[in-house]
């Protein structure tokens, strides 16, 4: 899918965040498990050059177990610290740990200079990948507004964590054009892109596309399906039949079977799905 993205309020919340990045001591990005790479905002690497780093790989819940496991390993192995975590299930206490061993290196320099610093971090990351939902976890409380759609978060939010480490809430930010169109499409799938601009015919033609290649037993399984030789359309008007979701004359209600294997998607009812494997070492 080509999809592009990128309205007024990211424009603002990037020249916010350029502004801020002199108090912040630690960058830590939040990105999908499920599209570890996909996830990831490529202009954040200039943006935030010379800062030290931590990467959250949230809903790992929703995620294959195994490759996340190799996904850490391989993003650990390229110097940024890297966890797994899930702001549904997650044990918040043991993330707040491995902040603070992430940022063991700021705190020790502060006690160098003999000073008792708060030191202060940043949580960035694409839209719907859920930084607020991480924070509120944190914090054990719904401090922070969160939602499953983009676009909840408008500004910048502090929360103290302890007395010597607060974060800072950023809205969700995509890069002004998206040139792989694989990558807009799993973006646009984990609804990280406002839906009212997609279409969503064709956003699961693709999805069933992508799982005949990456989870074919799954389409097999959960929607009785035996021949995926067929076009995602035929799929799809299977997956209706199979449903019972018939319109007069037996007709394929293909709206109505969009929509429900959107929601099985994202309500992680179609099992663990990860779209991308880590490159080869």
């Amino acid at each position: 899918m080509n999809v592009q993205w990128y309205p007024g309020h990211m424009t603002k919340a990037k020249r916010a965040l350029s502004e801020k990045l002199k108090m912040i001591d630690m960058v830590i990005e939040v990105a999908d498990a499920r599209a570890p790479q996909s996830t990831r905002n490529p202009d954040f690497e200039e943006l935030f050059a010379g800062k030290a780093r931590m990467l959250i790989l949230n809903k790992s819940d929703m995620a294959d177990p195994a490759t996340t496991k190799r996904w850490v390993q391989y993003f650990n192995q390229q110097g940024v610290y890297t966890v797994a975590y899930s702001a549904v299930k997650g044990n918040a206490r043991a993330l707040q740990k491995e902040i603070e061993t992430a940022a063991a290196g700021i705190y020790e320099k502060y006690r160098q200079k003999g000073v008792n610093k708060t030191v202060r971090t940043l949580v960035c990351g694409i839209p719907n990948v859920g930084k607020s939902a991480i924070l509120n976890r944190l914090v054990g409380e719904k401090k922070l507004k969160e939602g499953n759609k983009p676009g909840v978060t408008r500004g910048l939010s502090w929360v103290r964590l302890t007395p010597y480490l607060e974060c800072m809430d950023s809205p969700g930010l995509l890069w002004p054009k998206i040139e792989s169109e694989r990558v807009g499409t799993i973006i646009a799938l984990i609804g990280s892109v406002r839906q009212e601009i997609l279409d969503e015919e064709e956003m699961v033609f693709h999805l069933i596309q992508i799982l005949a290649e990456i989870a074919p037993e799954l389409l097999k399984e959960r929607y009785r399906i035996e021949n995926l030789q067929q076009d995602a359309y035929e799929i799809l008007q299977e997956i209706c039949r199979k449903r019972g979701f018939l319109m007069r004359g037996g007709v394929a209600d293909t709206e109505r079977g969009c929509k429900t294997l959107l929601e099985e998607f994202r309500n992680g009812k179609l099992g663990a799905i990860t779209f991308e494997l880590p490159p080869e070492a």
